[in-house]
């Protein structure tokens, strides 16, 4: 064989590997594409639970596997989903999801809420709001949408009163016109409050915390009545809108699901959404 016809077969044998080589990049592209694998962004706290057991048979049924993506707070998941590093996320309420919007600019939407558990107020040291003494350091979560959910909260149970505003989500320390007697609020990051508790006289532990902490209701010394605006939804991103986001309200506001939810003792304590069938 001259050195003429070694090259020309040369030259075929990697066009071969290249092209299987090609073949194989172009496979594994389409496959990535096409993938029904769902990146779930969750916090600490029941939301997760709620989707495994009771939305994850639903979507399975329609092609969908769920993976689950953990963060430690409110900010990166909607981070996280509006780029792209997840498909979906449930640990916020509405107000909040329409603040990080406003605030952040970032494409994302809520598709449907789901049953909540309340913000409830919390202490080892006493039973009674009335016991809390003049003075006393009471925790509150730090991001703005929760602080003025917790001191509306606070108001409402006759320990501060708060200057009207026309935006109650933007209501902060500085608004308290009354305070009989003296509360010191200190806000924290929300996961660290329950944690807190030993050296904090109360705290405001949003549901998701309280639950994951192991926080008994029934022992609260004051607990949210849970309306329609602070109710837990699942995001999107905006363009999903009309294609993953109809998947998953059509999954949540099902009979399937809300029988599933119905007949688990352990969400009896959860708000239910304006949209759930009545009894």
């Amino acid at each position: 064989m001259n050195k003429l016809s070694k090259f020309i077969n040369a030259l075929a044998v990697l066009s071969m590997i290249f092209g299987i080589t090609a073949c194989g990049e172009d496979k594994t592209q389409q496959k990535t594409a096409s993938s029904n694998v769902l990146r779930v962004g969750v916090v600490p706290g029941p939301y997760r639970g709620m989707i495994d057991k009771h939305i994850r048979p639903i979507l399975k049924d329609k092609g969908y596997e769920i993976e689950f993506v953990e963060f430690t707070d409110y900010v990166q998941p909607d981070a996280a989903l509006d780029s792209g590093e997840i498909e979906l996320n449930l640990m916020q309420h509405k107000k909040y999801i329409d603040g990080m919007i406003e605030n952040q600019h970032l494409k994302i939407i809520d598709v449907v809420n789901v049953p909540t558990l309340g913000l409830g107020i919390f202490s080892e040291k006493y039973k009674k709001l009335e016991e809390l003494p003049e003075g006393a350091q009471i925790g509150i979560p730090a991001d703005a949408i929760n602080l003025a959910r917790s001191l509306g909260i606070a108001e409402s149970l006759g320990l501060i009163k708060l200057k009207s505003s026309e935006n109650e989500n933007k209501a902060s320390i500085a608004d308290i016109t009354d305070n009989p007697k003296k509360l010191v609020f200190i806000p924290m990051e929300a996961a660290q409050i329950s944690r807190s508790l030993d050296s904090i006289a109360a705290g405001f532990v949003p549901g998701n915390y309280a639950y994951a902490a192991n926080l008994d209701y029934s022992k609260a010394l004051g607990v949210e009545n849970v309306s329609e605006p602070i109710k837990n939804v699942i995001a999107v991103r905006a363009t999903q809108k009309d294609g993953l986001g109809k998947v998953l309200h059509d999954a949540v506001t099902s009979e399937q699901f809300v029988k599933s939810i119905e007949g688990d003792k352990e969400f009896d304590s959860f708000t239910r959404p304006a949209w759930w069938p009545k009894k």
